[in-house]
């Protein structure tokens, strides 16, 4: 039997592509994927929520588009309900309780509740034209 040789090997060099610019561009992609990841906890200080972050306004504070929905929604049982905006789906039940089901009182938690779903099935959508899988049986 041929016992495998421990001589040692040579050492590595660095990797062509090490330059700063490389590594810059390494570091802003890593940072991109570290945003894409973020955790789906939902903000509850008012004062904390950014509702126009950018050119984007959000009325509502879940975080449909998280990547943590798609596994979720992924791994439910077919005949499971899940619902990636529940936050919003609380206050307008809430709203509902406090106003003695007078419907036009929580148009708004109405509004924003229909507003995260819609977002979460647009991201939905536009995961499914990009070719990226994970949305569960079909996909």
């Amino acid at each position: 039997m041929v016992e495998p040789s421990h001589a040692p090997t040579e050492s590595k060099s660095a990797p062509a592509d090490s330059t700063p610019e490389n590594l810059d561009k390494t570091l802003k992609r890593q940072q991109a994927i570290a945003n894409d990841f973020s955790d789906d906890t939902v903000e509850k200080d008012k004062s904390a929520i950014n509702f126009t972050k950018g050119d984007q306004f959000k009325f509502y504070p879940d975080n449909p588009e998280s990547h943590r929905h798609k596994y979720k929604w992924s791994m439910k049982e077919p005949s499971k309900f899940y619902d990636p905006c529940e936050e919003s789906r609380m206050a307008s039940m809430n709203c509902l309780w406090r106003n003695q089901d007078d419907k036009y009182a929580c148009q708004e938690f109405f509004d924003a509740y229909r507003e995260c779903k819609k977002d979460f099935f647009a991201k939905k959508k536009k995961d499914r034209l990009q070719g990226k899988h994970g949305w569960g049986f079909w996909d």
